[in-house]
């Protein structure tokens, strides 16, 4: 899996992209195409994979990094877990015994979240909000199972995940809380500003009426002149809230 954190819109929004290993044996050297004798159907991870038959000597072996017979190295990566093949090792292959599959990216560079259950950047390690399983649900927007998923997975600063191409797609609609929290997905203290300003010329017809309004952002209850357009949490000035 390959964590990557880069600056969103206008460097509001803080993102976690996710991207999984998946490689079999097309990755592997060209002159050596092992023929699979599986257990059972192959995942992508070809685990179901006992045995393996050398393309260059004919000598039918364990699955194991070098042939038994010629010694041709099968793979300058290989995981005898996954049983995992991989001639491209710039991808700095490692295998997570605690998530149980190979990622990519280097070792160093990522920590296991045990309450998240996956692998972060370091650079979330002590900044991200932990969420239990926040890797084993589906995107909230195509429903794709997240933890085995290739596409680019990006951390919400509520710690919920949705793909990255998911989110987007939501700032292009003008979407702009957690479809699982209804958080704030980025920074909106400017468009909070811009809100104020619209706000402030516009005229009220009900300024005498009050209504009790919950806040998405941080979570407090307020009291509030009712308005038309918006209501304005007192604690945190956020607009992203809901009358109750």
């Amino acid at each position: 899996m390959d964590v990557r954190i880069t600056e969103g819109d206008a460097a509001y929004e803080l993102r976690a992209a996710m991207r999984f290993l998946i490689a079999g044996t097309a990755t592997m050297n060209q002159r050596i195409r092992l023929k699979l004798i599986l257990l059972g159907d192959m995942n992508f991870h070809a685990m179901n994979c006992s045995r393996v038959i050398c393309s260059l000597c004919g000598t039918e072996q364990e699955v194991r990094q070098t042939c038994i017979s010629c010694g041709v190295c099968m793979g300058k990566y290989f995981c005898e877990v996954c049983k995992l093949f991989d001639d491209d090792v710039s991808k700095e292959q490692y295998h997570c015994h605690v998530c149980g599959i190979c990622r990519i990216g280097g070792r160093e560079n990522f920590f296991h979240c045990s309450k998240c259950g996956c692998c972060y950047s370091k650079v979330l390690k002590n900044s991200h909000a932990c969420v239990e399983g926040a890797m084993h649900h589906d995107c909230p927007i195509c429903f794709e199972y997240l933890f085995e998923s290739r596409n680019d997975v990006s951390v919400l600063p509520c710690g919920h995940t949705i793909h990255e191409k998911c989110l987007k797609e939501m700032k292009e609609h003008c979407q702009f809380a957690c479809p699982l929290c209804s958080k704030s997905v980025c920074d909106m203290s400017k468009a909070w500003e811009r809100l104020d300003a619209e706000l402030a010329t516009l005229s009220n017809s009900f300024d005498d009426k009050m209504v009790r309004i919950l806040c998405n952002d941080c979570g407090a209850v307020s009291e509030v002149q009712f308005h038309l357009i918006a209501h304005k949490c007192h604690n945190c000035k956020s607009y992203n809230t809901r009358q109750i």
